[in-house]
């Protein structure tokens, strides 16, 4: 996303010092590539962005456009989504559902897969009026120490037998999706097709019990990522083609009838290079020998989830001297925390006025910026539209109860 200083400081004239850029034809790209790919392999395939990555209404919006499907985990994010997106398009995850989550998704036509033998018993309680009850069971993965993950009904334990006798007793009671999802460190498109191995192995023990509508192996993936990033793996790093030719072409295999279908559920490979952040630089000074760029925001907007991958920037600056020496910075935020050091050290020649631009920012980081000291920021569309405007003191306290100052002043 090639930016001007022009065009920073135009939107930061309206919106503040720092801000989102959003790239919806990146965020299209990158959806269709997932679905497209798929679909060149396993015709009967769809792509459920995983809304917890990024909810902006924007996305919810090109969802729509493309026919595309969402995959939530709480009641939170399935309102959100189902504001875009037909009922049907919605797949209900997560290890907390209420009876009430469980009773309206079901009735309203969506997928929920239940994640526990908890669940599965509390099913028995509901009446779902209008249909036969269709369910999707999320099955426990083998993480790479042996060990099952805390998600899902396990398998070893004997859950996932216990859940289908119960099921079974209920009567009008069909599995209709079975779900399993691991994030692993290596991502390899062979770990995603050991996954549909075993889902596949469970599926066929369902024959003449159940009728089975889908099987959804989770997301997990890789994305396109920026040269700085990839070489911060030990791993390889697959490309979206790779993904789905091999998880393509395994399912045609197991199942070439092709009647079952597959699912699969990127969020942060689908998300995250559509946006990036763009920071005023505010202050140059010294401190203890070194130099330190102060930044109108903080750690917890540029990387809210404490990763330690090294997070890819840019200088965009009015400044045109390619003859300027570099120096030395740590970039430093904007609270009264010292821990708030953002990048300690970047070779640079940079002035007050200067823009940092942060790469691959469009996951997690809305949903997990807090309106800690200073406001979540706008975030505004490649041509400088408004998509949000920053918080302010009336939206954070907008859902708190008004209390009456004993002075007067409340």
């Amino acid at each position: 996303m090639a930016l001007t200083h022009e065009f920073l400081s135009d939107v930061a004239s309206t919106q503040g010092n720092a801000f989102y850029i959003f790239d919806d034809l990146a965020f299209r790209r990158n959806y269709l590539a997932f679905r497209d790919g798929l679909r060149n392999h396993y015709p009967k395939a769809e792509v459920a962005y995983a809304y917890k990555a990024n909810y902006m209404p924007a996305i919810g919006q090109i969802l729509a456009e493309l026919d595309g499907m969402a995959e939530v985990v709480s009641r939170f994010e399935y309102e959100i989504a189902r504001r875009y997106l037909q009922e049907e398009c919605l797949i209900f995850n997560g290890p907390v559902k209420s009876d009430d989550d469980i009773a309206v998704a079901l009735s309203l036509g969506s997928q929920v897969n239940l994640d526990s033998l908890a669940e599965v018993e509390r099913v028995a309680r509901l009446r779902v009026t209008g249909r036969p009850l269709e369910i999707g069971l999320r099955v426990s993965a083998i993480k790479a120490d042996g060990e099952e993950s805390r998600f899902g009904i396990s398998v070893r334990e004997g859950e996932l037998a216990r859940a289908l006798d119960m099921l079974d007793t209920l009567g009008g009671v069909n599995v209709a999706s079975l779900h399993c999802h691991l994030t692993t460190q290596d991502k390899s498109p062979e770990g995603f097709v050991d996954r549909l191995r075993e889902l596949w192995s469970i599926a066929r023990g369902l024959e003449g019990r159940h009728w089975l509508r889908s099987v959804n192996i989770g997301g997990g993936f890789f994305g396109e990522l920026p040269e700085t990033l990839k070489q911060q793996f030990a791993c390889p790093i697959s490309s979206i083609d790779s993904y789905t030719a091999t998880i393509g072409r395994a399912f045609t295999q197991m199942h070439p009838e092709r009647r079952i279908r597959l699912i699969i559920e990127p969020g942060v490979s689908v998300v995250a290079n559509t946006m990036c952040f763009a920071v005023r630089v505010v202050d140059i000074r010294s401190r203890n020998g070194k130099l330190q760029a102060l930044l109108d925001t903080s750690i917890n907007s540029v990387n809210p989830t404490r990763s330690s991958l090294k997070v890819p920037l840019s200088v965009v600056t009015a400044h045109c001297k390619p003859d300027a020496k570099r120096r030395s910075y740590a970039l430093v935020g904007n609270t009264c925390m010292e821990h708030d050091i953002i990048e300690p050290e970047l070779e640079a020649n940079l002035n007050a006025g200067d823009f940092i631009v942060f790469e691959n920012r469009g996951a997690y980081s809305i949903n997990y910026t807090p309106d800690f000291i200073h406001p979540a920021p706008a975030i505004v569309s490649r041509e400088g539209k408004v998509l949000k405007t920053a918080d302010s003191v009336s939206t954070s306290l907008a859902s708190y109860n008004s209390i009456v100052d004993p002075g007067g002043n409340g």
